[in-house]
C-alpha cells in the first residue's frame, strides 16, 4: 500500500500571537468594502457641497472630498492588484481612518460649527466597530480627540461645543466597549476554529496511523509467510545437497541424532533409522570423546566463531571398527527448530597421502643436503688443482715468455684465461652452495658508501677504459654510513658494475647513491648503464641462476649467469632488496634498496621501482647447478 501523505503535527494550544494574526486578517478582509463605501460617500459629497449644502468654503470642502474620494478609489484598485500582506491589516486601516479624520477635521475647521463634530463621532464609532487591536484603536481615537480639541479650543466653553465634545467622549467609550466585545467574541471563535482544525488534524493523523499499522501488520504477515516458505525451501535444498554430497551429514539436537544422509550411513556401516535417537558421541572412539564433547556439544564453529573450524578424531563405526575422521559443526534448523549439523569426512586417503608426502619431503631434504655437501666438497677439490694450473701457467708466462714460440705462448695464455674463468665459476658455485645450506655469514658494520664506490671504480676503471666507457659516481656530500657487510656489499657492486660494463657498447656506467636529503641516511644504491637493455618479460628472470637473455648473449658477452642470483641472495642476507628496471636499447638500472620497508614502491627519486615476486631461494639454486 502506498505510504500515507505526511500531515502536520497538531498544535497543542492557541497563543495570543496567533489571535492577533487572525484578527488582523479579518480587518484586512474588511477593507475593500469599506473603501468602496467611503469612495461613494465622498464622491457624493463633492456635488453636495457645490450645489446643495451652504458653506462659506464650499469649494474647498468639495475639493477635499474629491481628493479623499480619489485616494480611497486608488486604494481600492491597489487592493485588487496586490492584497494586503499578512500582519498589515491594522496599519492599512489606521492609515484610512487618519485620512477620514483629516477630512472630518477639515470640515469642522472650515465649517466653523460644532455639528461638524458629528463626522468625527461617526469615525470613532466606526473604528470601534472595525478595528480589533487596542494599539491602533488608541492611535486613531487619540488623534481624533486631539484634533477636535485643537479646532474647538477657541470656542470653549460654548454650550454647543461642550455638547458635541461630551458626545465625542461618549462615542469613544462606546467604541472601546464595542471593540472589546467584538475582540473577545472573535478571539473565542478563532480559538474554537483552531481547536476544531487541531482535532481534525489529530483525527486524520490517527486514521493514518491506524491505516499504516494495518498495512504494516499485513506486510509482516506476508513477510512471515514468505520466510516460512524460504525456510522450508532452504531445508529441502540442504537435504538434497546433503544426500548428494560425498561426506556424511547428520542433524542432532541436545546430543541426540535426528537425521542423517545416506553417505553418513555408508561411512558408519549402519542404516539411517538405526542412528536416529542415538547419542552423537557414540560416533567417536572412547579415548577421543573428551575432546569431541566440547566441540560437538559446547562451542563448535556455529556457537563460537573464534573456536576451531574442524576437529580430527578417531571415528567409531557401528560394527566396532575405527576410521580417521574430520568433524565440522554448524548451527542450523531442523523442521523449524534450532539444531546442529555435523559433517563427517573420512580422511583415510588424506592421511595416507600426507605420510607419503612427508617421506618424500624428508628424502628430498636429505638429497638436497647431500648435493650441497657434495658440491661444497667438489668445489674445494676442484679449486686446489686449478690454483696450481693457473699458478704454473703464470710462472711459465713470466719466465719463458721470450723463449717460447708464439703458438705455445698463446696456449699458455688460454690455459690461464680458461683456468681463471673456471675458478670464478667454482667460486660462484661455492657461494651458491653456502647460501643454499645457510652457511653464508654476514658481518653488519658501518660501511662508508663514498669510499666503497671509489674502491669499486678503482678496481674496474681499467676494464672501463679498455672499452672506452666512462665510469662515474654520484654520491651526496653529507652521506652517512650504511649498515651492511662491507665485503659482501662490495661483491654485489662489483658484480653489478661488471655486468653493466660487459653489456654496454658506448656511453658509460654511473654508480649513484640516493639519500633522504638533509638527514643523509642512504636509501638506495643504483648502477645505471647505457647498454643494450633487458626486455620487460625477461627483467625478473635475469636473477635466476645460469639465466641470460638468450643463447646469443652468452656467446657474445660470456659469463655463467650466476652473478645476479648470488647478488640478490647476498642482498637478502643483509636485509636489502635487489631489483631492476630497463628499456631495450636505452640501458638498464640495477638498484639495491638499503631500506626496503622505509618507502615501498619508491625509486629514490619519486618514480616507481619495478619490484616483482622473486623466486624463493633455497634448493633451487643447487638444483640449477646439478639438475637431476
Amino acid at each position: 500500500m502506498a505510504a500515507s501523505a505526511e500531515r502536520p503535527e497538531p498544535r497543542p494550544g492557541y497563543g495570543a500571537g496567533e489571535v492577533s494574526v487572525s484578527l488582523d486578517r479579518n480587518v484586512a478582509e474588511a477593507l475593500p468594502p469599506v473603501l468602496a463605501a467611503l469612495t461613494l460617500v465622498y464622491a457624493t459629497l463633492v456635488p453636495a457641497h457645490l450645489f446643495v449644502l451652504e458653506y462659506a468654503a464650499a469649494s474647498q470642502l468639495a475639493l477635499g472630498c474629491a481628493i479623499g474620494a480619489g485616494l480611497m478609489g486608488a486604494g481600492l484598485v491597489a487592493l485588487r492588484v496586490a492584497p494586503i500582506p499578512a500582519g498589515r491589516g491594522h496599519p492599512a486601516a489606521t492609515a484610512l481612518a487618519l485620512l477620514v479624520l483629516a477630512l472630518s477635521v477639515l470640515h469642522l475647521y472650515l465649517g466653523g460649527v460644532p455639528r461638524e463634530t458629528t463626522t468625527i463621532v461617526l469615525l470613532v464609532l466606526g473604528v470601534g466597530l472595525f478595528f480589533l487591536d487596542w494599539g491602533w484603536f488608541s492611535i486613531v481615537v487619540g488623534a481624533s480627540l486631539a484634533s477636535w480639541l485643537a479646532v474647538a479650543a477657541p470656542n470653549l466653553p460654548d454650550p454647543d461645543w461642550l455638547h458635541f465634545g461630551i458626545t465625542l467622549a461618549i462615542a469613544t467609550v462606546l467604541s472601546g466597549t464595542v471593540l472589546k466585545v467584538r475582540r473577545a467574541n472573535l478571539t473565542r471563535m478563532e480559538q474554537l476554529r483552531t481547536q476544531h482544525r487541531v482535532r481534525q488534524i489529530e483525527l486524520e493523523s490517527a486514521l493514518d496511523q491506524t491505516e499504516r499499522a494495518r498495512s504494516e501488520g499485513e506486510d509482516a504477515r506476508k513477510a512471515m509467510e514468505t520466510a516460512i516458505v524460504q525456510v522450508k525451501e532452504s531445508e529441502e535444498r540442504f537435504r538434497r545437497l546433503a544426500e548428494a554430497t560425498f561426506e556424511g551429514v547428520l542433524f542432532y539436537r541436545r546430543g541426540l541424532i535426528l537425521d542423517a544422509n545416506p553417505r553418513a550411513a555408508q561411512l558408519l556401516r549402519v542404516s539411517v533409522s538405526q542412528m536416529v535417537g542415538d547419542p552423537v558421541l557414540n560416533l567417536v572412539a572412547p579415548e577421543h570423546r573428551n575432546r569431541a564433547e566440547g566441540f560437538l556439544l559446547g562451542s563448535g564453529r556455529g556457537r563460537d566463531p573464534s573456536g576451531p573450524d574442524t576437529l580430527e578424531v578417531e571415528g567409531r563405526r557401528y560394527d566396532g571398527t575405527f576410521l580417521p575422521a574430520e568433524l565440522s559443526v554448524v548451527d542450523s534448523l531442523y523442521q523449524g527448530d534450532p539444531a546442529r549439523v555435523l559433517v563427517i569426512r573420512d580422511v583415510t586417503n588424506q592421511k595416507r597421502a600426507e605420510r607419503m608426502l612427508r617421506r618424500a619431503l624428508e628424502e628430498a631434504e636429505a638429497n638436497s643436503r647431500a648435493k650441497s655437501s657434495f658440491l661444497a666438497n667438489m668445489s674445494h677439490e676442484l679449486r686446489t688443482p686449478l690454483n696450481s694450473v693457473i699458478g704454473f701457467a703464470n710462472i711459465l708466462l713470466k719466465r719463458q715468455s721470450e723463449s717460447l714460440p708464439a703458438r705455445e705462448l698463446d696456449y699458455l695464455r688460454r690455459i690461464q684465461t680458461n683456468g681463471e674463468h673456471l675458478l670464478a665459476l667454482i667460486e660462484d658455485i661455492l657461494d651458491l652452495s653456502k647460501i643454499d645450506a645457510q652457511r653464508m655469514e654476514v658481518v653488519r658494520e658501518p660501511v662508508p658508501l663514498d669510499e666503497l664506490t671509489e674502491e669499486v671504480v678503482r678496481m674496474l676503471d681499467l676494464q672501463a677504459r679498455r672499452r672506452s666507457l666512462e665510469l662515474a659516481t654520484e654520491v651526496p656530500a653529507n652521506l652517512r654510513p650504511a649498515i651492511a657487510d662491507h665485503r659482501r656489499l662490495r661483491q654485489v657492486l662489483l658484480n653489478l658494475v661488471g655486468n653493466a660494463l660487459k653489456f654496454t657498447q658506448e656511453g658509460g656506467v654511473t654508480i649513484r647513491v640516493v639519500s633522504d636529503g638533509d638527514a643523509g641516511r642512504p636509501l638506495r644504491i643504483e648502477v645505471e648503464d647505457t647498454g643494450i637493455g633487458i626486455p620487460e618479460a625477461e627483467l625478473e628472470e635475469v636473477f635466476s641462476p645460469f639465466h641470460q637473455i638468450d643463447g646469443s648473449q652468452a656467446r657474445s658477452f660470456g659469463g655463467t649467469g650466476l652473478g645476479l642470483a648470488i647478488s640478490r641472495s647476498l642482498c637478502e642476507l643483509m636485509g636489502f632488496e635487489l631489483g631492476a628496471r630497463s628499456r631495450v636499447g636505452q640501458g638498464s638500472t640495477f638498484f639495491v634498496d638499503l631500506d626496503p620497508t622505509g618507502s615501498p614502491g619508491s625509486d629514490g627519486r619519486g618514480g616507481q621501482s619495478d619490484r616483482r615476486p622473486r623466486p624463493e631461494s633455497g634448493n633451487g639454486a643447487i638444483d640449477a647447478v646439478l639438475p637431476g
